[in-house]
């Protein structure tokens, strides 16, 4: 019976060495099945962020493709704006020598109307000095 006990004893041993290969093989193949569950979801996970970043990217070159277009369209109102307003500059610049020169001969006339009105005044002084002198006659004749 020693011999049956060692057998036993070293069966025993081989046993609890084979169950722990066992037990190991069962957690690799669980761990596998683990990493393989994972690996799907990371995956997935992977597949969406890629999604997501295009999605972004196209809403990303819409809106700069967007803020082109109104860029260039504030720059040509820029554009028309400045051309608009040396238009008016111009015009305004053309309006300010009429007026000038409109002013300088209205300085003109009027200096000619006061020289012409003084004119007018010594005459009238000149005749009124005249008819009081007739008048004087025409009384002294009466008298």
């Amino acid at each position: 019976m020693p011999i049956d006990l060692a057998n036993m004893a070293a069966l025993r041993d081989e046993l609890a060495v084979r169950q722990g290969a066992l037990s190991a093989a069962q957690d690799a193949v669980t761990d596998r099945a683990t990493a393989a569950a994972e690996l799907t979801a990371a995956r997935s996970q992977a597949a969406d962020l890629v999604a997501v970043a295009k999605d972004r990217e196209e809403k990303s070159k819409a809106n700069a493709a967007a803020l082109t277009v109104r860029e260039s369209a504030l720059t040509d109102s820029i554009k028309a704006f400045d051309a608009a307003s040396a238009e008016r500059g111009t015009a305004l610049g053309l309006r300010e020598k009429a007026s000038d020169t409109r002013e300088a001969r209205q300085q003109q006339v009027q200096a000619n109307l006061d020289a012409k009105a003084a004119q007018l005044s010594a005459d009238q002084a000149a005749l009124d000095a005249r008819v009081q002198a007739f008048q004087d006659k025409v009384a002294a004749l009466k008298a």
